[in-house]
């Protein structure tokens, strides 16, 4: 019994907040606003905002943009593509990725201790890596209940 009336006055302290919430959101209509302002000499009325558009316009308008923004992606890759192999990008690329492998293929023919130092900076990235990991999925999951979330789904 003990448990049900927890359950109960959790549901209570849920609702009141859900009411207090909605009516601290009140806003004065902009009528209202622009005839107070009318009594005060010299100020500045506020500006009718305007319906909202319908969905349809919404969906209409969205999508158009992003069918440009994708069109104006593929034209610039073309373009680029075609620079890039009139300046010779692609030979470039591929010198700077094997610039390290031969960078340190020299720093272990001159200073082979230097094996070591590499061989513990990779295993503390390594952690690192795994630390980051865990920071993300803290914050990620960080004040999440599941109670909440299935009272959310179930009063929708």
């Amino acid at each position: 019994m003990h448990n049900s009336d927890e359950l109960i006055q959790h549901n209570a302290d849920d609702t009141f907040e859900q009411v207090l919430r909605s009516e601290m959101r009140w806003e004065a209509p902009p009528e209202l606003t622009n005839r107070l302002l009318g009594l005060v000499p010299g100020a500045v009325g506020v500006a009718v905002m305007p319906a909202r558009p319908k969905p349809w316009y919404m969906v209409l308008v969205i999508s158009l943009t992003a069918m440009i923004i994708g069109l104006s992606l593929a034209i610039a890759w073309q373009f680029y593509g075609l620079l890039g192999t009139q300046l010779g990008l692609a030979d470039w690329w591929q010198q700077l990725q094997i610039a390290p492998d031969l960078g340190l293929r020299w720093l272990y023919a001159e200073l082979p201790a230097t094996r070591y130092v590499v061989a513990v900076l990779s295993s503390v990235r390594d952690q690192l890596h795994w630390l980051l990991l865990a920071v993300v999925l803290w914050l990620a999951l960080d004040g999440w209940s599941p109670n909440i979330q299935l009272r959310r789904q179930t009063t929708s």
